[in-house]
């Protein structure tokens, strides 16, 4: 399943503004990119605790071996697998804002290492 649009249109579409290839002109002063890329960095780390939290809601036992309970549980753990993807998606959608944030106040280069962390949680390098 693909991850669920969370804001990473928008996003993008910030991040284009603030680079020059948009439609649209998006500047901030250095400072304030600092900060909101710092309060996405926040939020990223806060949805990566919630997602690992160690608790699996994928792993759904407890609706007993009837066919109406392996459908429960099927049900249940697909519910799991989409929350796990929507967290994820939140957590994209922070660091292409951080990294339109960034390229705004013109920190071109951590903006581009913003928009690789963003890509490998859905994509991983081979081997990590």
């Amino acid at each position: 399943m693909p991850i669920p649009e969370t804001g990473q249109h928008l996003a993008r579409e910030l991040y284009a503004a603030a680079t020059g290839s948009g439609a649209e002109v998006f500047e901030i002063a250095e400072d304030t990119a600092r900060n909101l890329a710092a309060a996405c960095d926040r939020l990223v780390e806060d949805l990566h605790a919630a997602r690992s939290s160690g608790a699996v809601p994928t792993a759904v036992r407890g609706f007993g071996e009837l066919a109406s309970g392996r459908s429960l549980a099927h049900g249940f753990s697909r519910k799991g697998g989409e929350f796990l993807d929507t967290v994820l998606s939140f957590q994209q959608t922070a660091l292409l804002f951080k990294a339109a944030y960034l390229a705004a106040g013109k920190h071109f280069d951590e903006a581009e290492a913003a928009n690789r962390a963003a890509l490998a949680l859905i994509r991983p390098e081979p081997g990590v």
